[in-house]
């Protein structure tokens, strides 16, 4: 009989929590323009505020997949979550480069930290059933990665500024960690990986599964968006500064339609195919979007790429737990631990291209990493079924 999917108190804390951390991680891309404005910075020195955020949650996702003694999920993700929101109000309120790119770095070490944890315990929690949790996981930092644009840019327009949103974040922040707190989260299981028969190249086989490349692709191509759309509908669409910076939230509201469709699919369709059609829908708009001149022409292919986007991480870490033989906690350390390498690579690519031809060009590093998970995809799918066949 198949397992029954409930929410049960811990599944809403955890929801509460990756609202939190939604702010969090949503909030450098809409904040970009302002910081560029007061440091006086360009395309490039921009994009290092990314870089510093992939290594900081490169480091988390490493320091977990090593499976090392660890304090009590509640714990980790309350402190990390807490700790976060502290640093952040330095990206805020940092006015210098050096300030504020070692703020984003920390925040994210952080912040991942709980991150990790938090989708281990919807894994643990909900079992066969967990690609459905953690795409609803996804759902709550979606709604806070609405929420975290419209927010900056309102606080633009008065006297507390773009900088107060960070202030209001460490607020909910400090409810979400307190919530975890409360809540009794279940402990990790064992990991059996360490073994100390463990060779250097079993190691690296674990580095270089199929969907472990697919995270890479999806989140280089998630964080290259969201992080320069705001710019990108600035300088090449033509709105004005603060309504570049309100229509992100038009890319996570359509993430949040994808998100909520996935998780209503994920009950009936598996998730290879889910996430197939993903990157398909992706295809479709990201050359509406890369070919606008006009607002309402990029506002249809932000819809339709964000649609495709959305599923896009929750899926994937889910097939990553099921392919994995190590724990949650370790498998989806290393899930974040080379999403770093996506979170560098996609943002700097298209921030070095456009300081050399132009944004636009820059973000036609999009339907390339597209692709690339198209292939990762393929091949996971491959060696799944030669390994039935196998059996």
């Amino acid at each position: 009989m198949e397992e029954r999917y409930r929410r049960d108190g811990k599944t809403w804390a955890a929801f509460g929590a990756l609202f939190a951390f939604g702010f969090l991680n949503a909030v450098l891309g809409p904040a970009l323009p302002y910081l560029r404005a007061v440091e006086h910075i360009p395309y490039l020195a921009g994009a290092l505020h990314q870089a510093a955020y992939a290594i900081g949650g490169g480091l988390a996702g490493l320091v977990a997949a090593r499976g090392l003694r660890r304090p009590s999920r509640a714990t980790a993700i309350a402190a990390g979550l807490s700790g976060a929101a502290l640093v952040g109000l330095a990206v805020g309120y940092g006015a210098t480069p050096a300030i504020t790119i070692t703020a984003a770095g920390l925040m994210s070490l952080l912040g991942t930290s709980a991150l990790i944890r938090l989708w281990a315990v919807l894994a643990d929690i909900h079992g066969s059933r967990r690609a459905v949790a953690m795409s609803e996981g996804e759902v709550s930092v979606s709604l806070a990665g609405i929420v975290t644009p419209l927010l900056i840019g309102s606080l633009a327009a008065t006297a507390l500024s773009w900088r107060f949103a960070f202030v209001l974040g460490a607020g909910i922040t400090g409810v979400a960690a307190l919530w975890v707190w409360q809540a009794r989260m279940p402990p990790p299981a064992e990991d059996h990986t360490q073994a100390a028969g463990s060779t250097n190249d079993e190691a690296a086989r674990r580095w270089l599964q199929p969907t472990l490349i697919v995270v890479i692709a999806i989140v280089g191509l998630e964080f290259t968006l969201s992080f320069w759309l705001a710019s990108y509908l600035n300088d090449d669409i033509g709105l004005a500064r603060d309504a570049a910076v309100a229509a992100v939230s038009g890319l996570y509201a359509s993430s949040l339609a994808g998100r909520l469709l996935a998780s209503r699919l994920a009950r009936r369709v598996i998730s290879e195919r889910l996430l197939a059609a993903s990157l398909g829908i992706t295809l479709l708009g990201l050359p509406v979007l890369l070919s606008a001149t006009d607002a309402a022409v990029a506002a249809v292919g932000i819809v339709i790429s964000g649609i495709g986007i959305g599923a896009m991480f929750p899926l994937t870490s889910a097939l990553h737990v099921k392919a994995s033989s190590r724990g949650a906690d370790g498998a989806l350390g290393q899930v974040l631990g080379v999403a770093s390498i996506g979170q560098i690579g996609g943002p700097l690519a298209a921030g070095a291209i456009a300081q050399a031809v132009g944004l636009r060009a820059g973000l036609l590093t999009l339907p390339a990493l597209t692709l690339i998970a198209a292939a990762g995809l393929y091949r996971y799918t491959s060696s799944q079924r030669a390994s039935v066949k196998r059996t």
